[in-house]
């Protein structure tokens, strides 16, 4: 069995811009659902991954929800 929408959701990539450098890296959703902080490879800045609207962390779950509802009643 596959890993599911939401698994498969938190380890994709997020592309984000370094607030005090402006360089472009590359975080996973998992590290902005859990809040981490990750280091900018160029300035080395200590960075806060802040969701303050919990859109992250409830995305996979609704992605997964809208996916059943659309495909509901097709494989009875």
């Amino acid at each position: 069995m596959g890993e599911s929408l939401a698994t498969q959701f938190l380890s994709a990539d997020l592309e984000t811009a370094c607030p005090t450098c402006g360089y472009m890296m590359w975080v996973r959703y998992s590290e902005v659902v859990a809040q981490t902080a990750v280091t900018c490879p160029c300035c080395y800045t200590h960075i806060w991954l802040v969701d303050e609207t919990g859109s992250a962390q409830n995305a996979g779950d609704n992605l997964q929800q809208q996916i059943r509802q659309a495909l509901k009643g097709l494989f009875q």
